[in-house]
C-alpha cells in the first residue's frame, strides 16, 4: 500500500477524502479539525485522522494521541479488507511513534467490525463499550423531593475535595465501573488524577455548566455534572456517581430527576449520556424515562512499542 499525508483541511477539502466519508459505513469524527493530521492510502479506501492529547498526556505522564475518525469504503471484515486495514493502521502506528507518541486511542461505532477487528489485527485492544442514551424532557414528571436525611442543591467551593474525591474513587473502581483508564495497566496509575481533575474543571465551568451535589449530613455522598444544549443541541448529563455505601437506594434516579429539570429549565428539550452497556442501573434508570438508545462504540487502546 501506499500512503498520502495531509492537514486536517486539506482533507475536509479533498475531492477524494469527501467521497470517502460519503461512502463510508458508520464513519465517526468527521470532519477533521483544520490541524489534524490526516493519513490515507493511495486507494483511498482507508483514512484516519488523529492528533494529540495534551491533557491526557500530561495526567498519565505519557504521550498520547487519538484516533478521531476511522474510514474506511469496505464495510465488512473481509480477508482482503481486514489485511488492508491492518497495513494501513500500522503505518499509522509507525508515524504516530515517530511523532514522539507511546500510545493511541480509537473509538469506533458500534457495527464498525471491520474497524475494531483492524485495531486488533495491529494490536490495539478494547478498552471500553458504550451507549448513548437521550430522553425527551418535554413533558417530565414532578421532580421528586430527595430522601429524608438527604439535601440535594448546587454545589459550593467548599465541596471541591469531597467530590474530587467521590469522583476518583467512583470511577476508578473496576469491580462497580470499570474505567477504561482503570483498565489499562499502563493508565490505572492515573484513573484518579484524570477525574479529580474532571471534577475540578467542572466545578470550574470549564468541562460542566452545573454540578449538583447530594449530601447527607452536610457531606457530599453523590453529585451529576450537567452541560447546557447550544442552538438547540441536546443538554448532556457529564459524570454522575453516589458514594458506594450509599448505592442501592435509589439515590441516582434523584439525581438524575433534578439533573434533567435544571437542563430543561435551561431550555434544552432533550438530554444525552454516554454510558458503558454494563451500567445497568444507569440504563434502567434512563428506560423508564422513555430514553432511546441512539447510537454505541468500542475504544481501544494502541501501544505504539512495535511500531
Amino acid at each position: 500500500m501506499e500512503f498520502m499525508e495531509f492537514s486536517g483541511k486539506q482533507a475536509a477539502q479533498s475531492p477524494e477524502a469527501l467521497r470517502l466519508a460519503g461512502e463510508a459505513p458508520w464513519i465517526m469524527g468527521w470532519p477533521p479539525s483544520a490541524d489534524e493530521r490526516v493519513l490515507a492510502d493511495r486507494d483511498f479506501s482507508w483514512l484516519a485522522a488523529w492528533h494529540p492529547l495534551a491533557f491526557d498526556s500530561e495526567v498519565f505522564g505519557l504521550a498520547l494521541g487519538q484516533i478521531s475518525c476511522l474510514a474506511h469504503r469496505a464495510p465488512w471484515p473481509e480477508a482482503d479488507s481486514l489485511a488492508r486495514g491492518a497495513v494501513f493502521l500500522g503505518e499509522l502506528a509507525a508515524r504516530a511513534r515517530g511523532a514522539g507518541l507511546a500510545g493511541l486511542f480509537a473509538r469506533v461505532a458500534e457495527k464498525d467490525f471491520l474497524g475494531a477487528q483492524a485495531l486488533e489485527a495491529a494490536g490495539a485492544r478494547l478498552m471500553d463499550a458504550s451507549v448513548v442514551w437521550e430522553a425527551d424532557l418535554d413533558a417530565l414528571a414532578a421532580t421528586p423531593a430527595p430522601p429524608g436525611g438527604f439535601e440535594l442543591r448546587a454545589a459550593a467551593p467548599e465541596d471541591a475535595p469531597a467530590l474530587e474525591a467521590l469522583a476518583a474513587g467512583a470511577f476508578c473502581d473496576l469491580a462497580a465501573y470499570a474505567d477504561r483508564f482503570s483498565l489499562d495497566p499502563r493508565l490505572g496509575h492515573g484513573c484518579g488524577e484524570l477525574y479529580r481533575r474532571w471534577m475540578a474543571n467542572s466545578l470550574s465551568g470549564a468541562q460542566a455548566d452545573q454540578v449538583l451535589v447530594l449530601t447527607a449530613e452536610k457531606k457530599p455522598v453523590g453529585f451529576i455534572t450537567l452541560k447546557k444544549g447550544q442552538s438547540g443541541e441536546p443538554g448532556w448529563v457529564a459524570l454522575n456517581a453516589v458514594s458506594p455505601d450509599m448505592r442501592g437506594r435509589g439515590l441516582y434516579n434523584t439525581l438524575l430527576a433534578h439533573g434533567l429539570a435544571w437542563l430543561a429549565g435551561q431550555g434544552a428539550s432533550c438530554a444525552r449520556v454516554r454510558t458503558k452497556f454494563s451500567q445497568r442501573a444507569v440504563i434502567r434508570a434512563w428506560s423508564r424515562l422513555g430514553a432511546r438508545p441512539l447510537a454505541g462504540d468500542f475504544t481501544f487502546h494502541l501501544w505504539l512499542d512495535d511500531f
